[in-house]
């Protein structure tokens, strides 16, 4: 390994005698936008490709929780003259014009239709809500609405050679002339849960999820013994699931967040629910069997095999660690890890960990309180419609024609606009949402407006379901700040 400074950018080099592999990484991603600018940097990575083409060779870029990636493989040469012209593409980003991204959007919601239209709360969400790490679970409808001077504000921001670096398998070649913007010191958000107790969430995905905060270090070992022990207990010996998949995060130098997704049949939710939950706690009470720390070992072996792609992979991760102030392990120093941690030592990692437990459920399943309490878990139903407390309502919106108040077109319920609240009522009950909670304001061509709240929790109010439907949609958004309000696509 091999780390010197390339026009003072930071360049990290390793010879593996094959294909040659190039990347330009800028420390921005999810984690850093706004959420009423969620998929700026998505949107920005696409228009800085689209201007370099065409690429006859094997390139792309990819927008991750911390970082941006441009890279290619091919003939060292070739490579260094990608990234010479994605160097300058950046230089000339304000050139980009409001077709380009129009084109790049239309791209974006082909790529993820879904992430594109709607508003989706995951993992990451649920812990940390709307800002920080919680926003690379939301999903961005803002797309639609980013203006060219916000793309082009973006990358002056964050597109810099002082959040650059520069990675090679192979030597660095002589060609390779990167010339970035200079850029001001940019400021991180450092994300703090806003769930600290063990807790079932209603979800928007399907399945099932565990997710839990642990120490980084040991979070790639955690997570293989934990998959093994899940599915020796739900897959093969229940036939509850098929597959559970891991996800980790870094928070910062020493904490992860580790997630595992599992895939019940709808039919087998409630007693995978139960299944899981137990057989978390019971490893964490009796300790990970011998079997499953061999098998996270042997995992753990084959995946830091060392090739093309894994140097590629080792190398971009300690540009975007050295980005962001983190250290990167040596493969050899994982691996030893690995063959020395100890069956209790694990285990007292995951009891550790079980107090920062959230576990992420379909909605559509039928979950009681006692049932949650059960488990050990809190029940959430994470919905930004609240009871509403009656006592010291304030008063109506003040409007110069008086309307605070709609009736729905096919029952009796009402919808009604006070100073703090926005209040549903139906069937003798009421909710409210809290107006000072709503970050977001999605107004749609349909006609329908989306809230999200700091937590990540959303609605679609149908306006159309409700008598008068135009002056409740211009009033709904009108009650917001200008800046919150943005164009959402149709879903």
């Amino acid at each position: 390994m091999t780390t010197s400074s390339h026009n003072g950018i930071p360049t990290h080099s390793v010879d593996t005698g094959g294909v040659s592999t190039g990347t330009l990484v800028f420390g921005v991603g999810f984690r850093n936008e706004p959420v009423t600018l969620a998929g700026i940097t998505h949107l920005v990575e696409h228009a800085i490709l689209r201007m370099v083409q065409p690429v006859t060779m094997s390139h792309g870029g990819a927008v991750q929780m911390d970082s941006v990636e441009f890279y290619a493989s091919g003939d060292p040469d070739d490579v260094a003259e990608y990234l010479n012209a994605i160097a300058a593409a950046v230089s000339g980003f304000s050139a980009v014009t409001e077709e380009d991204l129009a084109l790049e959007k239309s791209i974006i919601a082909a790529e993820d239709p879904r992430g594109f239209t709607a508003i989706s709360s995951g993992l990451l969400t649920n812990r940390f809500g709307t800002n920080g790490l919680g926003a690379g679970h939301l999903g961005s409808p803002t797309i639609t609405s980013l203006s060219r001077d916000e793309a082009i504000k973006w990358a002056r921001q964050w597109f810099t050679a002082e959040n650059a670096a520069i990675t090679f398998t192979g030597p660095v070649p002589d060609s390779l002339n990167i010339c970035l913007p200079a850029g001001n010191s940019v400021t991180r958000h450092h994300s703090a849960p806003v769930i600290t107790t063990p807790t079932l969430i209603r979800s928007q995905k399907e399945g099932i999820a565990l997710s839990l905060l642990v120490p980084l270090r040991n979070s790639t070992f955690l997570g293989e013994a934990l998959r093994y022990e899940l599915l020796t207990r739900l897959r093969h010996t229940s036939g509850l699931i098929y597959s559970v998949v891991i996800f980790t995060t870094e928070i910062d130098n020493q904490c992860c967040q580790l997630d595992l997704v599992l895939d019940p049949l709808e039919a087998n939710i409630t007693k995978a629910l139960h299944a899981s939950v137990t057989a978390v706690r019971d490893v964490a009470a009796t300790g990970f069997r011998q079997d499953a720390m061999q098998a996270a070992i042997r995992t753990l072996q084959a995946a830091l095999t060392w090739d093309d792609s894994h140097a590629s992979d080792y190398v971009d991760q300690i540009a975007v660690n050295g980005l962001l102030g983190r250290t990167t392990p040596t493969r050899q120093t994982v691996l030893d890890r690995a063959m020395a941690i100890t069956s209790p030592e694990l285990t007292a990692t995951l009891a550790a960990g079980l107090a920062s437990l959230i576990v992420a459920v379909d909605k559509s399943t039928k979950i009681r309180h006692a049932d949650a309490s059960a488990l050990g878990l809190t029940l959430d139903p994470y919905d930004i419609w609240q009871r509403h407390n009656n006592n010291g309502d304030p008063k109506p919106q003040s409007s110069p024609d008086g309307q605070s108040r709609w009736l729905n077109k096919t029952s009796k319920a009402a919808l009604e606009l006070t100073e703090t609240h926005l209040l549903k009522l139906e069937s003798g009950k009421t909710k409210s949402i809290k107006l000072a909670d709503i970050v977001l304001a999605g107004d749609r061509s349909c006609g329908c407006v989306s809230l999200l709240d700091r937590r990540g929790r959303s609605t679609e109010i149908h306006t159309d379901d409700w008598k008068k439907s135009k002056k409740l949609r211009r009033k709904l958004l009108g009650v917001f700040p200008t800046e919150i309000v943005r164009k959402f696509p149709e879903e």
